[in-house]
């Protein structure tokens, strides 16, 4: 049986990040510069993402509210980009997450423009992060499918496309450009660093524990250990007994090989050796590995930057609380959301701009995840609102919901 794909990669070297991405020397750099002291972090870093569950989830949910409910805009030209950004027919909102994931997860993303010598059109497109590379001249990046099998600079599967502001000539004729968004991390003059990184070691415990997790589940929860079974006095009694045991391994996992089993003959007749028993290998308490789990998953969301309300996953047993869940999701708008929509939307208006393409108006749709009723509307407006039949003859439904509030119990007011 192959060990679990979370052990197909060595992590230590997630922890083992330069102090700095500045090239000092260039004799050993001549082209490339390596994100991570094996120029692999961006591999290890979506591994991560794909094993750790809740690690994961925090990316998504995170991804899906800072793209809100999509994006608009009332200027023409500007719908129209949105609509159609390239020749993919891939509306402009599918690319735009794909740069916000890359963001949170590596701390970097990039898009490409293309056009022609004139700027007369611009297309955008996504270029995934984990096939980026910035060049030493910190004017060129270097894009390759697989950096693990990178034969140098005369590769063919290598692509070199000028960084943002500049512009190089394709095989297509046409002229492209890349350009970076990158979270800020002292130090670092080429990459950026994932806001998650500080906590790294508590990701991969999480990950590490649910691996733990499934083994116990894949054994049964059986136990490594020694069983001593007395009163076994020939060879061809232990031949049986071994042929019973190995039925019972195949059918309860691969694990239950780690049991050892000792025959002993007895002393003399009728006289045994000792008491049949089971000595553990186990001296790890399962307690222990259970809360290290559970502390381990709450402290990705505090790692994150996150709130346990906007993320699927809660240790809370209070239940669904709308209060808290508006007040969270005001609180992540003004620190975590709003911040990262304008470092997008700063970067596409600046690259645009070079086409001519203002992007007015450009914004993202905002919504709470739960609804809000405002006490100041009339009990019809709020059931038109919500696709409910209404009267604006009712005199019910002509008081103010804040006036209703005050006539009914809170909780009758649900029902509006």
């Amino acid at each position: 049986m192959k060990p679990p794909r979370f052990f197909e990669f060595n992590y230590t070297p997630v922890l083992n990040l330069f102090d700095t991405d500045y090239i000092v020397s260039r004799v050993n750099y001549q082209d490339y510069v390596p994100f991570g002291d094996d120029n692999a972090l961006p591999r290890q870093l979506i591994k991560l993402a794909r094993e750790v569950p809740v690690h994961r989830a925090i990316l998504n949910s995170k991804t899906n509210y800072i793209l809100g409910q999509g994006i608009q805009s009332s200027d023409p030209a500007t719908r129209q980009f949105i609509d159609l950004p390239n020749n993919l027919k891939e509306p402009f909102l599918y690319t735009l997450k794909k740069l916000c994931f890359d963001y949170l997860t590596f701390g970097n993303c990039y898009y490409e423009l293309v056009s022609n010598k004139k700027k007369s059109f611009v297309f955008v497109y996504h270029q995934d992060a984990t096939r980026v590379r910035l060049h030493v001249d910190g004017k060129n990046v270097l894009i390759h499918p697989c950096w693990d099998l990178y034969k140098g600079k005369d590769d063919k599967d290598l692509q070199t496309i000028a960084l943002f502001p500049h512009f190089s000539k394709g095989s297509d004729g046409l002229y492209h450009s890349i350009v970076q968004i990158k979270d800020y991390e002292p130090e670092f003059y080429y990459y950026g660093i994932p806001s998650y990184f500080a906590g790294i070691r508590n990701i991969i415990i999480s990950g590490l524990t649910n691996i733990w997790n499934q083994t116990r589940l894949e054994s049964s929860f059986a136990t490594p250990g020694l069983l001593v079974i007395p009163g076994v006095n020939s060879d061809e009694a232990a031949d049986e007994l071994d042929a019973l045991f190995e039925q019972y391994k195949g059918a309860l996992s691969p694990r239950a090989n780690e049991i050892i089993i000792q025959y002993l003959s007895d002393l003399g007749p009728g006289v045994s050796s000792q008491e049949a028993k089971f000595i553990s290998f186990n001296r790890n308490e399962e307690d222990n590995w259970t809360n290290l789990h559970k502390q381990a998953e709450i402290s990705l969301i505090t790692i994150h930057n996150w709130f346990r309300t906007l993320t699927p996953y809660s240790d809370d047993k209070s239940g669904f609380e709308s209060g808290r869940i508006l007040n969270e999701y005001d609180i992540a708008m003004s620190t975590v959301i709003h911040p990262i929509q304008e470092v997008f939307i700063q970067s596409l208006q600046t690259s645009l701009s070079e086409f001519h393409l203002q992007l007015k108006d450009f914004e993202f749709i905002n919504k709470p995840p739960i609804s809000r009723i405002n006490p100041m509307k009339y009990v019809w407006e709020v059931r038109r609102d919500t696709g409910l039949e209404y009267d604006k003859k009712d005199p019910t439904q002509n008081l103010l919901v804040l006036q209703l509030k005050n006539i009914y119990p809170a909780s009758d007011t649900l029902s509006i």
